[in-house]
C-alpha cells in the first residue's frame, strides 16, 4: 500500500517510490491487485516506469511492468474511444438545444493529470437539465442505446420527478449515466446542475478534441461529493482531488467553499481536501487549511484509516451509507439524505411495481429491501440489469 499511495502522489513522490522499492519482500501481485482495485493503472505505471529508469535492473520486475504498460495503453485507448464520442454526442444534442455537461471521464483525466489516458473510468457520468432529460433519452434510444434497468413502459414523467440517474448502454460504446443532479439526489438538489453548467467552458482535450466541461473547482467539488458518498473506497478518488489541487495552485479555491457551502457540500470537499494530505502528502491549500473543522477531520481520518490500518478490512453497506450521511452539511440536509434514501423508489422498485396503480407501493416496499440487503445480504450492493426484458426494443452489450 506505501508504494501504491507513492506512486499517486502529485509529481509523484520519488523518494517515497524508490524508498518503497527497497524493500526486500515486495509482494508485486499484490500491487497488481490494488493498482487494478482502485483504478490507478496509468498512474503506477507512470511513477514505477520512472522509478525503474533510476534503479538497478530487476528494482521493478519486467513482467509485472510489461504487464502495466499492456494495461495501460487498453485504458487509452478506451479512453480516446469515449472522448471521441463524448465531443460527437455533445456536439449532436448542442444542436438541439440540450447541453451534455461531463463530470468526471475524460474531462477529469485532463484536468486532473493532463492527459485523457491517465485515469481509468468506466462510464460517461453526463449531467442534463431536467427539463431536457427525456429528450436527451429519445435522442440516445434512437443511437441505439437502451435503458439499463427501467423496465419498458414505465411511466418516465413522473420517474423523472424523482431526480434519480438513466443508464443506457450500447454495444461498443461506453455506458452513460444521465443525471439532472449532481451525482445523486440523495445528496444533490437541481441548484447543483446550475452551479456545474455556470462553470463550465470548452477545453482541448488533446487529439484535436474539443469539449465543453466544468472548471477545476466545480470538478473538484464533484469529486469530493462522489468520493464522499462512498466513504473513498477507491484510491482514485483520493487521487484525482489530490491532482486538481496540486495542477491548479491559482484556482479560486475559497470561493469554492463557499460555493460548496451554499450547496451543502462544503464537509465533503474539506474532507476530499484533508484525504490527499493524509495519504498522498499533498500540502493544503490555505483556504482549506483555514476552513476545516472537527467534522470533516473525523471523516477523514475515518476514511485514511481503510489504507494506513487496512488489516480492520472494508467497511460494510451500512457502514458507508452513515459515513455519506455523516457527510452532509448540517442536520437538515442529513434528514434529506435519509428520507430520500429510505422512500424514494430506486430502479428495482421501479422495476417490480412498474404498473401504474401499483407504483406508490415502491415507497414502502423500499426501506424493506434494504433492511433484508443490509441484515441478510450483509449490505452487498445489487444493480438491476433488464437488457433480456424487452428483445423487441433491441439490447446492447456492456460498454467495454
Amino acid at each position: 500500500m506505501n508504494l501504491l499511495l507513492a506512486c499517486l502522489s502529485p509529481g509523484p513522490d520519488v523518494e517515497r517510490v524508490e524508498e518503497s522499492l527497497s524493500t526486500a519482500d515486495m509482494d508485486w501481485p499484490r500491487v497488481l491487485e490494488l493498482a487494478t482495485h482502485h483504478h490507478v493503472i496509468p498512474l503506477v505505471h507512470r511513477a514505477l516506469k520512472a522509478a525503474a529508469a533510476k534503479r538497478p535492473a530487476g528494482a521493478v520486475p519486467r513482467e509485472y511492468l510489461d504487464y502495466l504498460r499492456r494495461m495501460a495503453l487498453t485504458i487509452a485507448a478506451f479512453n480516446l474511444r469515449a472522448s471521441v464520442t463524448l465531443e460527437r454526442l455533445q456536439r449532436d444534442l448542442r444542436e438541439k438545444g440540450i447541453r451534455l455537461i461531463p463530470i468526471k471521464g475524460p474531462a477529469l483525466a485532463v484536468l486532473a493529470h493532463g492527459s485523457t489516458s491517465m485515469r481509468q473510468f468506466e462510464d460517461l457520468d453526463l449531467l442534463v437539465n431536467r427539463e431536457d432529460l427525456l429528450r436527451a433519452v429519445e435522442f440516445f434510444e434512437r443511437e441505439g442505446y437502451v435503458l439499463r434497468e427501467l423496465p419498458p413502459g414505465i411511466d418516465r414523467n413522473r420517474y423523472l420527478g424523482t431526480l434519480q440517474d438513466w443508464s443506457l448502454i450500447k454495444a461498443g460504446a461506453p455506458p452513460l449515466d444521465l443525471k439532472p443532479v449532481l451525482i445523486s439526489h440523495t445528496l444533490s438538489g437541481t441548484e447543483s446542475i446550475g452551479y456545474m453548467q455556470a462553470s463550465c467552458r470548452e477545453r482541448e482535450m488533446g487529439e484535436g478534441q474539443r469539449l465543453e466541461s466544468p472548471d477545476p473547482e466545480a470538478m473538484l467539488l464533484a469529486v469530493c461529493v462522489d468520493g464522499s458518498n462512498d466513504m473513498w473506497m477507491k484510491l482514485s478518488a483520493v487521487a484525482d482531488a489530490a491532482h486538481l489541487l496540486a495542477g491548479h495552485p491559482d484556482a479560486d479555491w475559497e470561493g469554492l467553499l463557499r460555493d460548496a457551502a451554499r450547496l451543502g457540500h462544503q464537509r465533503c470537499l474539506l474532507t476530499g481536501a484533508q484525504l490527499a494530505e493524509i495519504l498522498l502528502g499533498l500540502p493544503l491549500p490555505a483556504a482549506f487549511r483555514l476552513a476545516v473543522d472537527k467534522p470533516s477531520q473525523r471523516l477523514a481520518e475515518q476514511a485514511a484509516a481503510m489504507y494506513l490500518r487496512p488489516a480492520a478490512g472494508y467497511p460494510s453497506m451500512v457502514c458507508r451509507t452513515g459515513y455519506a450521511l455523516r457527510s452532509r452539511d448540517g442536520w437538515s440536509r442529513q434528514l434529506h439524505f435519509a428520507m430520500r434514501l429510505l422512500f424514494v423508489p430506486g430502479p428495482m422498485e421501479w422495476a417490480l411495481f412498474s404498473a401504474r396503480g401499483l407504483h406508490p407501493m415502491g415507497a414502502f416496499f423500499r426501506p424493506l429491501r434494504l433492511a433484508w440487503n443490509a441484515v441478510i445480504r450483509g449490505g452487498r450492493p445489487q444493480r438491476l440489469d433488464i437488457r433480456a426484458a424487452a428483445p423487441a426494443q433491441g439490447t446492447g452489450g456492456r460498454g467495454a
